[in-house]
């Protein structure tokens, strides 16, 4: 009984200082780290992590920003809009392109055309030959119309998070310590479910860290394919028209589509649906105009 007794003190020892920390917590997050950590009401018996610890986990993430030695983490991507002699070759030859460097077609679309196809592909590469496929990519074209090439700088983000998950395991290991001395089921069911929460926690540090470790590893690269016979000016009475003709002929062709569309669905469902909701009315409107009849040519004749 008496080791209960010290066991909640002490417990109830490490709220009180612990509640100061959690509130500087709160005030500086860690820069970059998106998902935030879950509040928590205090309870009787529940266990928090020494300030000792909350203080190491701050001094640790600045300290740990990235300096000049430390190797970037950068997401690439690429978008290019390619006119090539022939779209379905060029598609093999970029499945090909991407397999042979190690990486894979991520979709692949294709548009058919009285000219010719038109289609998009987006593939992921390893990030070491990203430069090595655009050169191959912009190889296979016969003119390059189009090409952006971005990056995304996430190493700070990511030393955060690896700041974050050291705490968090701390944490865990000191919940898990509490939970081996609690004897009384109110303690044990607290510290409990705060060990549930932090390790809830330490799975969402983890999932972002390997989303970034995935998307800064693969670059993503994505292609717009023409072939030269739709990419070549349209030609009426004389003039060299653009190939903005074309897209406002199609986008022409897409809005009579809609209409069409649209008129369909208004005949088949819209006017049924109305017709029943009316009918109703319509049928007591007329079902009193008849009795109003009636009763006149009652009064005339009598």
């Amino acid at each position: 009984m008496k080791r209960t007794l010290w066991i909640a003190i002490l417990i109830a020892l490490v709220l009180a200082t612990s509640g100061c920390a959690v509130g500087r917590e709160a005030a500086t997050p860690p820069m970059g780290f998106y998902p935030s950590e879950p509040e928590f009401q205090p309870a009787i018996g529940a266990a928090e992590v020494p300030v000792a610890e909350e203080r190491a986990y701050y001094s640790d993430a600045s300290a740990a920003l990235p300096e000049n030695d430390v190797e970037r983490m950068v997401i690439r991507t690429a978008d290019l809009d390619l006119v090539v002699p022939e779209t379905e070759q060029a598609l093999e030859q970029i499945t090909e392109l991407a397999e042979g460097l190690g990486g894979y077609v991520v979709s692949l679309n294709t548009y058919q055309y009285e000219q010719g196809v038109q289609g998009n592909v987006t593939l992921r590469i390893p990030a070491e030959s990203f430069d090595a496929a655009l050169t191959q990519l912009k190889a296979l074209a016969t003119t390059v119309r189009h090409e952006t090439v971005s990056g995304q700088d996430v190493t700070e983000e990511y030393v955060d998070l690896e700041s974050r998950l050291r705490h968090l395991r701390a944490k865990e290991d000191q919940l898990l310590e509490f939970l081996d001395q609690a004897e009384d089921t109110e303690a044990v069911l607290a510290v409990y479910e705060q060990l549930s929460a932090t390790q809830e926690e330490i799975e969402r540090v983890t999932g972002r860290m390997q989303y970034l470790e995935n998307q800064t590893s693969l670059a993503t690269i994505s292609v717009r394919l023409t072939p030269d016979a739709l990419a070549q000016p349209l030609e009426v009475g004389g003039w060299n028209l653009p190939g903005t003709v074309r897209d406002a002929v199609e986008a022409l062709l897409s809005a009579v589509e809609f209409v069409v569309k649209a008129a369909i669905y208004l005949v088949i469902f819209v006017l049924p649906v109305l017709v029943m909701l009316a009918a109703p009315v319509v049928g007591l409107i007329l079902l009193i105009r008849w009795l109003v009849r009636r009763r006149r040519k009652a009064r005339a004749s009598s």
